[in-house]
């Protein structure tokens, strides 16, 4: 399994002692927990510290003084920042395997559906992720312009309606209506779909999208008028809904002590309304099979810092998409890494 954190462009994390390190794992890992702050008195009675509740306090006093923790009021313990956060993910936390039960339930919920259909695969997978880590789970749709063409089929709805499936590489149907004005012979727009296929069978469907003329030199004028009326209405539905995006499981993260207050809930429920920005922060990462984590201040967007984000790229075929989570800063990060990963490689499986 592929195990990569990618640390955000242009930070450099400073380097902690030993005893630092042990520190502040233990405040994240409590706060995590309990949404609580930490003592340095609690933490003198856990086992592994044979420092005394003194000693310990020195060392919250320079975490604090470098940024890493913060005391919510006097006399309280400390709570990680955004800072302490990414030293956590980048420098602190180890790898978990997620249980077999959880394995089972991603697995039994994928494989439920009609592969074929991608809709309704990636739906599954949104409930899978979100279920699995009690968090909002989000999948972007791949860009079907990059699937591979297998084959087309014309089927007759009304006298200038018609359904077009488009057979794709890994098992995918994608299914659209496709109209004229004028009424055109069923057995023309048959050919004129022969033609495409035996051209552009094996080749991404974004090429028959981006076809003129010069494609189409052997062609006769007789056909080639309907291949004129066709392809660019294929071409404008392909690219008029070309990517999708799945969420499921907004009630987890209203549930979470942070957004307890009417203000907050007010933000969250304006976050998963926006669509376009969900499809922006998941946008497909230029690194294939890589984590990346970005952690409140880190989202540039002002009503997200609030929040973390886990997301990494799955491939169905020759087609690539991405998923993830969105829930509070304080999430069990170990755990959602581990099973983000393990719901994008079933996915690839069932499509490989």
């Amino acid at each position: 399994m592929v195990f990569l954190l990618v640390q955000v462009q242009g930070m450099e994390l400073e380097v902690l002692s030993e005893r630092e390190h042990q520190v502040l794992d233990a405040i994240v890992r409590n706060y995590i927990l309990s949404a609580s702050p930490t003592s340095s008195r609690y933490l003198s009675k856990q086992k592994g510290f044979d420092l005394s509740s003194a000693s310990i306090r020195n060392v919250m006093y320079d975490l604090e003084e470098r940024g890493f923790i913060a005391q919510p009021h006097t006399s309280a313990g400390r709570v990680p920042t955004d800072k302490g956060y990414r030293y956590y993910v980048d420098r602190l936390m180890q790898y978990i395997d997620i249980p077999e039960v959880t394995k089972d339930s991603i697995r039994k919920t994928l494989v439920a559906v009609d592969k074929s259909d991608l809709h309704l695969l990636l739906e599954a997978a949104s409930k899978a992720l979100s279920r699995t880590t009690n968090q909002l789970g989000v999948i972007l749709s791949p860009r079907i312009c990059s699937g591979i063409l297998r084959g087309m089929h014309l089927f007759p709805i009304q006298s200038n309606r018609y359904l077009l499936n488009l057979a794709l590489d890994s098992g995918f149907i994608k299914t659209m209506v496709v109209e004229f004005e004028t009424e055109i012979p069923q057995e023309r727009l048959e050919c004129a779909c022969k033609i495409l296929a035996a051209k552009f069978t094996g080749k991404e469907l974004q090429d028959m999208c981006n076809a003129d003329d010069r494609h189409f030199s052997d062609i006769p004028d007789f056909e080639l008028g309907i291949i004129r009326l066709l392809v660019p209405s294929i071409r404008k539905i392909i690219r008029g809904k070309d990517a999708s995006i799945f969420t499921e499981g907004e009630t987890n993260v209203l549930l979470q002590p942070e957004f307890f207050s009417r203000e907050r809930v007010s933000a969250v429920i304006e976050i998963f309304a926006e669509k376009r920005l969900l499809m922006h922060l998941f946008e497909t990462p230029e690194r294939e099979e890589e984590v990346m984590i970005t952690i409140g201040g880190e989202n540039r967007e002002n009503q997200l810092q609030s929040f973390s984000i886990i997301k990494r790229s799955y491939r169905v075929g020759s087609m690539v998409g991405s998923l993830g989570v969105i829930g509070p800063k304080r999430m069990p990060y170990p755990y959602l890494v581990s099973t983000i990963e393990y719901t994008a490689r079933v996915l690839s499986e069932l499509h490989s």
